[in-house]
């Protein structure tokens, strides 16, 4: 009888915590998604934005070579409608690497009217990806 009144006890608190995860991520998703058809909005996650002087002062390699891929990345922004920076010190940006489960980095995730339609840590496919979208209309 006690195992059960446990049981009854903490089901509620497991299902509340349930709940609140998945309103956190139909909420971060939500935000980030487009309200018309055949638009395309590019969120991209680095784990820093490199300084100034970073090719002077940074000594991690994995930085090095994120921050030199940073410094050359160009985005055909005629086929997007938004870009997004989100800044690794702000607290949006936590939420989004919760709810995205982001863990490498960078990181590009593609979104239109429905949700997520890119999710990727190559460049190239990215680029490939963007280069296939139709321009915007004007």
């Amino acid at each position: 009888m006690k195992y059960f009144l446990i049981f009854f006890v903490c089901l509620p608190l497991f299902i509340g915590c349930s709940n609140l995860d998945k309103a956190k991520e139909v909420r971060v998703i939500g935000q980030m998604k487009l309200d018309e058809e055949k638009q395309y909005h590019l969120y991209s996650f680095w784990s820093e934005i490199p300084q100034e002087n970073w090719e002077e002062e940074e000594t991690n390699n994995d930085l090095r070579r994120q921050f030199e891929l940073y410094s050359s990345f160009h985005v055909p922004v005629g086929k997007l409608h938004l870009l997004s920076y989100p800044s690794p010190e702000s607290d949006a940006f936590h939420d989004y690497v919760q709810v995205l489960d982001l863990n490498e980095f960078p990181t590009f995730i593609m979104l239109d009217h429905e949700g997520i339609v890119l999710r990727t840590t190559n460049v190239d496919e990215l680029l490939e990806f963007i280069n296939a979208l139709p321009d915007i209309e004007h």
